[in-house]
């Protein structure tokens, strides 16, 4: 084996573990010497050709700057793991998570790379326009003309890139899983009058207007539940611990759950307004068969986990973790 390259890396940038159509395999660092090792000639920068990819399949080559190069062969996993093997016999080592820099050398500085990572990355639409100013805001941070970051406001932003868990609990037959159907526009909830019929949580990514989250559809919480659904309530319980936001649901004949809840957000929504009025005390009213305040809903979950004083906030946004 040759002698390694300690300041060359390499990573798969394409989904690992599955196949497609083209992979995308990024090397860092001493380009010419990686490529001549693999017996494959280096583009110039800025160029790209079609050859072989180290003998094991052909592909296009794309060389971004001196130190950049983009192999890119078809996305079958043993062609993947071959063209891997022979970069680690080259003395070419996997990278890490490290400095993003090596992943976007086109990137003025390292505010402007964790910002082009975090777009790649970013699982809602509203995430865009704020990561693209953040370099500006930094900037004026750092010249000491701009705030200063927040913890808490940088957390309740960092739910436009990592999508927040949203769980409704409540008694069963009371819509959860037709306003689940609803919001998703799609059958992804079973649906009955009988209850009890959603014994496992049903989990799908929905934008609320421009904030996607994960929502899950729990079994019917009941004072005297079989075995079977006693088990899948308690998967409920664990799931709504790590909830960012519970949506605590009812309907006129049965009144959300009282807790305690952990920590967190929590929105009481009185469930099937078109049967009647709740007699409790709610946040919203929504139909999940008539689709009478769905939209409302959405809103209140969106402005609930992410608020719009925080969307307007000019402060600079720790969008990255250490």
């Amino acid at each position: 084996m040759p002698p390694g390259l300690p300041d060359t890396r390499w990573r798969i940038l394409t989904p690992t573990g599955t196949t497609g159509g083209i992979a995308i395999i990024h090397v860092d660092g001493e380009v010419e010497a990686v490529l001549g090792r693999l017996g494959m000639k280096a583009p110039a920068p800025g160029r790209v050709a079609l050859q072989s990819i180290a003998g094991a399949d052909r592909g296009l080559v794309a060389r971004w700057s001196p130190r950049c190069v983009h192999l890119m062969p078809h996305g079958g996993r043993a062609v993947v793991r071959e063209i891997a093997d022979r970069l680690a016999a080259a003395g070419v080592s996997a990278a890490g998570e490290e400095d993003p820099r090596s992943l976007y050398p086109e990137a003025e500085d390292l505010i402007e790379a964790r910002m082009l990572h975090a777009l790649a990355r970013a699982a809602s639409p509203l995430a865009i326009d704020l990561l693209l100013d953040q370099p500006r805001r930094w900037s004026a941070f750092e010249s000491g003309s701009g705030p200063a970051a927040d913890a808490d406001h940088s957390r309740r932003l960092s739910r436009l890139i990592e999508a927040p868990l949203v769980v409704m609990l409540g008694p069963a037959n009371v819509g959860k899983s037709t306003l689940t159907n609803s919001l998703a526009g799609s059958a992804v909830s079973i649906v009955s009058e009988a209850p009890g019929t959603t014994r496992d949580h049903v989990g799908v990514m929905i934008d609320m207007a421009g904030l996607v989250v994960r929502l899950v559809d729990t079994p019917g919480l009941r004072e005297a539940p079989g075995p079977e659904e006693a088990e899948a309530a308690s998967i409920a319980m664990e799931l709504a611990s790590r909830a960012d936001l519970l949506l605590l649901c009812g309907d006129t004949a049965s009144a959300p759950p009282d807790g305690p809840f952990p920590a967190g957000e929590t929105l009481r929504v009185r469930m099937r307004c078109d049967l009647g009025t709740a007699s409790w005390p709610g946040d919203v009213a929504v139909s999940g068969l008539t689709g009478a305040g769905v939209a409302t809903l959405v809103r209140a979950i969106r402005d609930r986990l992410v608020p719009p004083a925080a969307m307007a906030d000019g402060r600079p946004w720790r969008f990255w973790a250490d």
